[in-house]
């Protein structure tokens, strides 16, 4: 990966994936908060400029919010606000792949990170082995499928994943929900896949 092209790419378009966070984390979040995670400590993987940490933060979620390009950190920082809000973000500028934080954690989300599929594998892996007991991570990306049956995304195969790629990154983990998602793009369909899965807890 190379950082550069990506603070080119925030320089030239901000806000190039609106300010809305993704339907489908949100949906994910808030029903494994209904179903008893707490509320308390996250990592938002990989944030671009912020919208999935904003949201969190707006929820009470103590967020740490990581990106390597520092074009977006910059622009995620200058859209921060406390106002209104119980939780709180931390902008980090780091490398997704070799990033770790300094605790456990209850959340990761990870939003459309598009790696090839050994370093994604790996990425999926390391963030589950952040979270604590009954803790829940929620990765949600362009499908491979979305290439022949959807609309938009990156149009490189080798960085697009299906459903078998996600389920090798979510080995050690309990496995809630992994299938593809249907997401309406203007007049046509965008095909995204969902990992949502926890650690494992004594029972």
């Amino acid at each position: 990966m190379d950082a550069s092209d990506w603070n080119a790419r925030y320089l030239a378009q901000p806000d190039v994936w609106g300010t809305t966070p993704a339907a489908r984390i949100v949906a994910e979040v808030t029903g494994a908060e209904d179903a008893g995670l707490p509320v308390d400590t996250a990592v938002d993987l990989a944030c671009g400029d912020g919208r999935h940490a904003r949201w969190l933060a707006a929820h009470g979620w103590q967020v740490s919010a990581v990106d390597f390009s520092e074009v977006a950190i910059d622009q995620a920082r200058a859209k921060d606000s406390d106002d209104g809000r119980s939780g709180s973000v931390d902008w980090v500028v780091g490398d997704a792949t070799t990033w770790s934080p300094e605790e456990s954690v209850d959340l990761v989300v990870i939003g459309f990170l598009h790696l090839e599929m050994e370093s994604l594998t790996r990425v999926l892996r390391n963030a589950g082995g952040w979270l604590r007991p009954g803790g829940h991570l929620v990765y949600l990306g362009h499908a491979a499928e979305n290439l022949r049956r959807g609309v938009g995304g990156p149009q490189d195969p080798t960085v697009l994943p299906g459903i078998a790629d996600l389920a090798l990154g979510a080995q050690g983990l309990e496995v809630v929900s992994l299938r593809h998602d249907l997401r309406p793009a203007g007049k046509a369909t965008a095909v995204d896949v969902l990992l949502h899965a926890r650690s494992w807890v004594d029972r």
